[in-house]
């Protein structure tokens, strides 16, 4: 049996409104090639956004990012500096509504996602496995 090689790599941006934007071109060079690129991109500048927007993170503070890859799975989390009113959650946008898709976009892509308190704030992962 072989073990895949799992690669780390980490992240920190300062909560400035182009965050999303540098966070994806740098996540295109690590998994430069990789099937679940396109896919782990968009669902990273989701939550890149969320933090910035609802949490103290984008009121300038800090987000950091942390990728685990193998050649079958991208794992991304995204953890801000808290602050927020609530936990993020699946929003129930209305027909008309501009935003509130963002989690609904990650759930669907992604093979699993989920919230973990990480201290003052929290951490929002996904899984996107090629296969």
């Amino acid at each position: 049996m072989t073990v895949p090689t799992v690669k780390f790599d980490a992240l920190l941006l300062p909560g400035m409104e182009r965050a999303a934007g540098h966070a994806r071109r740098w996540l295109r060079e690590i998994l430069d090639g990789h099937p679940c690129l396109d896919d782990a991109s968009l669902c990273l500048s989701e939550l890149v956004t969320n933090a910035l927007r609802y949490t103290d993170s984008g009121g300038g503070g800090q987000i950091l990012v942390e990728v685990s890859h193998s050649d079958a799975t991208v794992r991304i989390e995204v953890v801000d500096d808290g602050g927020s009113a609530t936990v993020p959650h699946l929003a129930v946008p209305g027909e008309t509504a501009i935003g509130g898709r963002g989690l609904r976009i990650v759930a669907f892509l992604s093979g699993g996602w989920g919230v973990v308190r990480r201290a003052k704030g929290h951490s929002v992962w996904f899984e996107i496995d090629h296969g």
